[in-house]
């Protein structure tokens, strides 16, 4: 399950780039409004069985799920100003912000193997960046380099927090990014889009968020936590490779060369990690 749902989150990748004319604000008031409708299901549908709290909803769950809206945001806004492979490495490098957030905030242990993580990361970052700004996506590239840090601190949120129904955070996140995306694109150049880019839209939120969170849920509670990091790698390494496919998105040397670094130390630090507190890496 955890595998498979970063099999259905690469998916982004390829169906924002055939995308025709809506705007990356557009498109982000769809997909967090087509998020929202079915974490809205969600919550109809176990009514009976096991029903969704919304009392028990805190501050620091809608903080979780503001860094969630902020994180996919800023993911559609760099896949539109920079190439998958850029974005997608770098968000491999989620589980080290978590790290260091852990450390920070929560004054978690840091382990040696953590910290020459870090390092090594920090050299597959820059080689990422240093290659992005020569290309001139450098905005692009800054973009990409912050999805890691949210998503490293929504972890650790998550962590601090404790049980939190899973759909809370999505639905308060899907509803954040359509009210902040749909007020912008309505200044901007409105909401009226095609069916074609309504309907992609809707797949990257309503069907690859709305299923693909509920799965991933579902299958990490049985899955080691350092385990998970590693599985969803299949989103990592995937989404680049279907942009590659098509539309033809050839990455550049440098950027592989980064990308390699940072799951090499990613990689590294999972099969090392025998703490059960390890970070995961959502997106």
């Amino acid at each position: 399950m955890v595998a498979g749902s970063g099999v259905i989150f690469s998916s982004t990748a390829i169906v924002y780039r055939a995308v025709d004319a809506a705007s990356d604000w557009q498109f982000l008031a769809y997909r967090g409004g087509s998020t929202m409708l079915a974490m809205l299901g969600l919550v109809a549908l176990r009514r009976r069985s096991r029903p969704v709290r919304l009392s028990a909803t805190t501050p620091r769950t809608v903080f979780a799920a503001l860094l969630l809206a902020a994180a996919s945001m800023l993911y559609i806004l760099a896949l539109a100003r920079t190439s998958a492979a850029t974005t997608l490495f770098l968000l491999a490098a989620a589980p080290i912000f978590a790290a260091i957030f852990g450390w920070v905030l929560l004054r978690e242990r840091v382990r040696r193997p953590t910290l020459i993580a870090i390092g090594v990361t920090m050299i597959g970052v820059a080689v990422m960046v240093g290659t992005g700004l020569d290309a001139g996506s450098g905005v692009g590239v800054l973009i990409a380099a912050l999805i890691p840090i949210l998503v490293g601190l929504y972890n650790v949120v998550l962590r601090a927090e404790g049980e939190i129904d899973p759909v809370m955070p999505a639905l308060i996140a899907g509803a954040a990014l359509a009210a902040v995306s749909g007020a912008i694109a309505m200044v901007d150049t409105g909401l009226t889009i095609s069916w074609h880019d309504a309907g992609l839209a809707t797949i990257t939120g309503g069907l690859a968020l709305g299923i693909g969170l509920p799965l991933f849920n579902l299958g990490h509670r049985s899955v080691p936590a350092a385990m998970v990091s590693l599985l969803l790698m299949t989103e990592v390494v995937l989404a680049p490779l279907w942009v590659w496919i098509w539309p033809g998105e050839t990455p550049k040397l440098g950027t592989l060369i980064g990308g390699a670094i940072v799951l090499g130390a990613v990689v590294w630090l999972v099969l090392t990690s025998t703490d059960h507190d390890d970070v995961l890496l959502v997106s």
